[in-house]
């Protein structure tokens, strides 16, 4: 195996995860275009969140570039295989398993169990349907770009995966993943994300904190259905990986590594952008909680639910 640098190849890489920074910024760009945010939305956005908005996108930008690109030049798909593969993970984790909790907490919950509207801006309308549609938008254009860059469209051949996902193997081992987590998410929730008064203010209407097992308890009276909410979405997270582990030709430890990545940064980029939603000091809190504990999860996923493929 020839280990040597490969100065064509370095420069051949950089200049297309360059390609996907504008390719990201183009795609955000049409889908601002085609699906603007309400004039209510756009008026309530503050000068900056945890970043300025153009530290923000080049941000959120490099981030998509780095997984993206990565995930590509990995793949063992070609042509439209590759775009629905890269589709399924950037719509899937950027976008709709984001967007369906944000709807399920346009209600929040007190500590005495009392609802409390967490999003104001989001009641009585259709603007949560436009965050999905954008997402849509948005990631159909920048994968479409990124398979591109990459070549995957050309007529050459591409290395075969090492790993698939049998579906009853998916089905076993995603029964369990979903409940390590509800875990993840409840411990990571509440010593994380609750410990900020920023936080419990802006979800519950008071600053007070109580107990783990107290706040446990007021969040489960008001909201019975959420364990099986998060386990669903558990399952979907698994869903929305298993293409990638299914095409991905690199080593294990590498696949480990980007499936962390994957999770913890694309779930938590955009949460750097000036937020009419949410205060910058919850969406840091939020950065905080879910890029770790995503990560956790992103890295189990791939060493428990993607099979190697047998060599002779």
């Amino acid at each position: 195996m020839n280990t040597q640098f490969n100065p064509k190849s370095a420069v051949a890489a950089a200049l297309q995860w360059l390609g996907a920074v504008i390719a990201f910024l183009i795609s955000l760009i049409i889908g601002s275009m085609i699906l603007p945010l309400s004039k209510t939305i756009m008026d309530a956005t503050p000068p900056t969140g945890i970043f300025t908005s153009l530290v923000a996108q080049l941000f959120t930008a490099a981030i998509c570039a780095t997984i993206f690109v990565w995930a590509a030049q990995r793949s063992s798909f070609k042509g439209l295989a590759m775009w629905l593969q890269l589709f399924v993970l950037s719509f899937g984790v950027q976008t709709f398993m984001m967007q369906i909790e944000t709807a399920y907490f346009i209600t929040g919950v007190s500590p005495n169990g009392a609802s409390h509207s967490a999003f104001p801006l989001l009641q009585g309308n259709f603007q949560v349907y436009l965050l999905f549609l954008h997402g849509f938008v948005t990631s159909l254009i920048f994968t479409l770009l990124v398979v591109l860059l990459v070549g995957g469209f050309s007529r050459g051949p591409r290395p075969q995966t090492n790993f698939t996902v049998t579906a009853d193997h998916a089905v076993k081992v995603g029964a369990w993943l979903a409940v390590v987590y509800i875990v993840l998410y409840m411990v990571f929730g509440y010593y994380v994300a609750w410990q900020s008064p920023d936080v419990r203010l802006f979800y519950s209407g008071t600053s007070q904190l109580a107990s783990v097992w107290n706040q446990w308890a007021a969040t489960l009276m008001a909201k019975p259905e959420l364990p099986v909410f998060q386990y669903f979405r558990g399952v979907l997270w698994v869903l929305c990986l298993i293409p990638l582990f299914r095409g991905f030709s690199g080593k294990r430890i590498e696949l480990v590594a980007l499936s962390a990545l994957a999770l913890a940064l694309l779930t938590t980029a955009e949460l750097t952008f000036p937020n009419p939603l949410m205060p910058a000091a919850v969406s840091l809190a939020h950065f905080r909680e879910v890029s770790i504990s995503m990560a956790i999860f992103g890295a189990l996923c791939a060493w428990f639910v993607a099979q190697a493929v047998a060599t002779n």
